[in-house]
């Protein structure tokens, strides 16, 4: 096995109730070469005191504690503190399967174009029980499929060379979508150096968090249209052909998530919404986009659905 440093860097904010299991994750992972940097971003639970556990147990762990900045700040003081060949990145109330880093490893010592290994995500409730996978295209990427659709999926599944991240950070400005932003100023800035793959296993337990439905999308929103907006400066090219359809596939979404939780009003409206946005989503995706579309249609007579959101 290589016997390479990897980086394992962990930004928390109120975490208590779940890292111990993320930490508890990194630590059994089968590759076990690893500096693990947990971020404590002003937390005002026990965050750090079950950071500082860990630390006592296992020499490989350190944590960093700063003022409330955001998770794009917290990820960036711990780029400054890595010493590893390569970045893994995990939030704090996610974890991973036990070869994950092993696998993304040898993908990366495989082929020294790829600037970042991801994985598939296995998507869970915040007790833990399985929601659904979601199994992104891994290689041969497009610039549609790399701009539009986010394979890279979440802040828990990459493995980053260290080179990455000595050519680009997160952006503190803006406290959502800056995983994102990042990803695709990797992907895009010329002279398009790394190339993005993927490991074909759900390697990443994700956490999906309650709340408003329509504040926290409207919210999330409004972050997405802030990057693709930024991606002109960089990309603009890309940008000019991608943008419009990369919003629509976004309220696409958002409407898939509003139905599944039977709210009418908010289905409706994301999805018709992403079809005055852009209708080139029933060129590119024309199965789910017509099938998220009937949903639309049949929301109200489905048993829990609900008119006002």
């Amino acid at each position: 096995m290589d016997n390479t440093l990897v980086s394992v860097i962990i930004p928390c904010y109120n975490m208590e109730p779940y890292l111990a299991q993320t930490l508890e994750a990194v630590i059994n992972q089968t590759y076990k070469n690893l500096e693990i940097i947990v971020v404590d971003d002003g937390s005002k639970d026990g965050t750090a005191d079950v950071a500082r556990d860990f630390e006592k147990r296992d020499s490989r762990v350190k944590v960093l504690v700063q003022a409330n900045k955001g998770a794009s700040a917290a990820r960036n003081l711990g780029l400054d503190h890595a010493s590893g060949k390569y970045i893994a990145l995990t939030d704090g109330d996610d974890w991973w399967a036990p070869t994950k880093i092993e696998k993304h490893v040898a993908h990366l010592e495989g082929d020294p174009s790829v600037g970042c290994s991801y994985s598939a995500t296995q998507f869970v409730t915040l007790d833990g029980k399985l929601l659904h996978c979601r199994f992104p295209k891994t290689k041969n990427l497009s610039d549609y499929y790399l701009y539009c659709r986010n394979p890279i999926t979440n802040g828990s599944t990459p493995v980053f060379r260290r080179e990455v991240f000595d050519e680009h950070s997160f952006d503190e400005d803006k406290p959502r979508n800056n995983d994102v932003d990042c990803w695709l100023r990797i992907c895009f800035t010329p002279p398009r150096k790394w190339k993005l793959e993927g490991v074909n296993e759900a390697l990443t337990f994700y956490r999906v968090t309650p709340g408003s439905l329509s504040d926290k999308l409207d919210k999330h929103y409004d972050a997405c249209l802030h990057t693709w907006q930024k991606s002109y400066q960089y990309a603009p090219d890309i940008a000019k052909k991608f943008a419009k359809l990369a919003e629509a596939f976004q309220l696409r979404n958002y409407a898939r998530r509003a139905f599944s939780m039977r709210q009418s009003a908010d289905c409706r409206r994301f999805m018709f919404q992403a079809m005055k946005t852009d209708m080139r989503m029933f060129l590119y995706e024309p199965v789910m986009t017509a099938a998220t579309l009937a949903a639309v249609l049949l929301v109200p007579f489905v048993p829990g659905g609900k008119k006002k959101s």
